[in-house]
């Protein structure tokens, strides 16, 4: 099959009948999407033969969404990934150089599993955490494109901060061959012999799945546990795009307690119509209790009263914080 003859079945398959009607910018959409999906059918088969931690079930059968059909556009391609180890590499005997990135498959982000959390996370409970955690497999050629862009690291910036120390790493895979560099805010790490700091590298891997999140249907819920201890991990989640798919409640002594199906619909809702942050004092929370909410891509997320009488998000880059249209108390959790 030559590649107009490609083109026009993608193109028959994607866009209906009346397509005379549309924009040559709505069938050009079209074919692009219908391309992501015709790739990605053949990434997913391949990477199937990869084992996974803790497998799932792509359409979920949890939370608000629970009556969503199964969508056969829908891809596993970033769940079908290697996963990224449980116990990550101390700092000082973190690898500090990806090395050649040559036939790169996918791109993972690894939470430090073992900080932050007042209890050892179970094996059971490291599989779920890890098994909900999407992978970059899209556009990795404009990913690295981005990396070898970054500037580099900036001593006079980090001399002027205090900085968190974390295990938290990014894993490259290539083929069979992995290779994993911390993603430490002020830490060099030499891609493909190019500095960059771990921090802007971070960046640059949400930003790319961010856009993968946008280009690609896929989903999986984040079946792990919710404690008020809790550090978020990072992720690319984004209010009115991700549906919210448990939460609890967490006291000023620390006490979880879950929401209901009601109380968490009403959430998902409120999380469905995001505003802007009006003024930085918006961001000034109410320090009684706040909210550990996880959603259909295994993220976990904090949410917080505000004084201005919404709840707030926190967004993972400078300018992303929003506002949700409720409060704990409308909640019936004040």
């Amino acid at each position: 099959m030559n590649e107009e003859t490609q083109l026009r079945g993608l193109l028959q398959a994607a866009v209906p009948d009346d397509a005379s009607s549309l924009d040559p910018q709505t069938v050009s959409t079209a074919a692009r999407r219908a391309r992501h999906r015709n790739r990605l059918v053949g990434l997913g088969a391949a990477a199937a033969t990869v084992a996974v931690i803790g497998a799932a079930a792509v359409v979920s059968t949890q939370g608000p969404d629970a009556d969503r059909a199964a969508d056969d556009t829908e891809t596993t391609a970033p769940y079908d990934a290697p996963a990224c180890p449980a116990t990550l590499p101390e700092l000082a005997d973190a690898s500090q150089t990806t090395g050649t990135l040559d036939g790169l498959t996918s791109v993972r982000f690894c939470p430090d599993l073992d900080g932050g959390m007042a209890q050892p996370l179970s094996t059971t409970d490291q599989s779920r955490v890890l098994g909900g955690m999407d992978a970059l497999v899209e556009d990795l050629d404009g990913f690295l494109a981005d990396l070898a862009d970054l500037p580099a690291p900036d001593p006079a910036r980090c001399a002027a901060i205090s900085v968190l120390n974390t295990r938290q790493s990014l894993m490259f895979t290539m083929g069979n061959r992995t290779t994993l560099v911390p993603t430490t805010f002020c830490g060099t790490i030499a891609v493909e012999g190019h500095e960059v700091d771990g921090g802007d590298l971070l960046n640059a891997f949400l930003g790319a799945l961010d856009k993968q999140r946008d280009d690609l249907a896929y989903h999986r819920d984040y079946t792990g546990p919710l404690g008020c201890e809790q550090a978020p991990a990072a992720s690319p989640v984004k209010p009115g795009r991700e549906g919210l798919v448990a939460a609890v409640r967490c006291s000023p002594t620390g006490e979880a307690t879950p929401l209901t199906a009601a109380q968490l619909a009403a959430l998902d809702t409120a999380w469905q119509d995001p505003s802007e942050v009006e003024g930085e004092s918006c961001l000034a929370s109410e320090p009684s209790s706040f909210l550990v909410v996880a959603t259909d891509h295994g993220d976990v997320i904090r949410l917080v009263d505000s004084v201005c009488g919404v709840l707030t998000w926190d967004g993972w880059a400078p300018g992303m914080n929003a506002t949700l249209p409720t409060t704990l108390g409308a909640l019936g959790l004040g």
